[in-house]
């Protein structure tokens, strides 16, 4: 079996897809950028057009068989973005995107060149502006800032953390100082609430829990 003209058109496509999402995550310093994103779009594309071409000429072979190992298999690529620091968990998106553009290098492989495109074009709109309105959405008037000091307990932390999971609060930050002169904790969490959840409800509940001296409020300093 030989490379022909449209199996090279759909490298070329695929090439040109990945590097257009993978540049977004590059500038902005993600773990899966520039060539990552490329070499995902291009052997998900030669996959899907390699399967067409073995199921044309095998009448008992699936034809979207070696596709659905890729959308399967990709998402221990994407596994490897997200890192854990602290309470907060990032490079879910960068997962996501590597997720999509596999799929989207499956399209082309198909041969579907203007639903690749188009779906590239949302990607890059979702990845580089409404990254902007989540932004301000967020820091309108929705990021807090708890201080909350507690007695020398490593298990304090987990506590709280708790308690805001229970309220659904989205936590952003969180930071831990010693304070060798009291022997004392001070804990301090940025967390976004829920629309309808109110603040002093939460800090009546870290308030009533065992070990916790002191609870502030205060707006992040992250807003403007």
């Amino acid at each position: 079996m030989t490379l022909n003209f449209e199996s090279i058109i759909k490298i070329l496509f695929a090439t040109f897809i990945g590097g257009l999402i993978g540049f977004e995550r590059e500038v902005i310093n993600r773990p899966a950028g520039f060539r990552t994103h490329i070499l995902v779009c291009v052997a998900s594309a030669i996959i899907m057009d390699v399967n067409l071409l073995l199921a044309a000429t095998h009448i008992n072979m699936d034809p979207t068989r070696l596709g659905a190992q890729v959308i399967s298999g990709i998402g221990f690529l994407g596994a490897g973005t997200i890192i854990k620091e602290g309470a907060t968990v990032k490079g879910l998106t960068t997962a996501a995107s590597l997720w999509s553009i596999a799929c989207i290098g499956l399209v082309v492989g198909a041969g579907y060149y203007l639903i690749a495109l188009i779906t590239a074009v949302i990607m890059l709109i979702t990845l580089k502006t409404f990254s902007q309105i989540e932004k301000k959405l967020t820091r309108a008037k929705r990021l807090f800032t708890l201080l909350i000091s507690t007695d020398d307990a490593p298990e304090r932390l987990g506590t709280i953390t708790l308690i805001l999971g229970e309220y659904n609060c989205r936590i952003n930050k969180v930071t831990l100082s010693h304070e060798a002169i009291n022997n004392h904790t001070v804990i301090e969490i940025d967390y976004i609430p829920p629309y309808g959840i109110k603040n002093i409800d939460i800090i009546h509940k870290l308030e009533s829990l065992v070990g916790i001296l002191k609870v502030e409020l205060k707006r992040s300093e992250q807003e403007t």
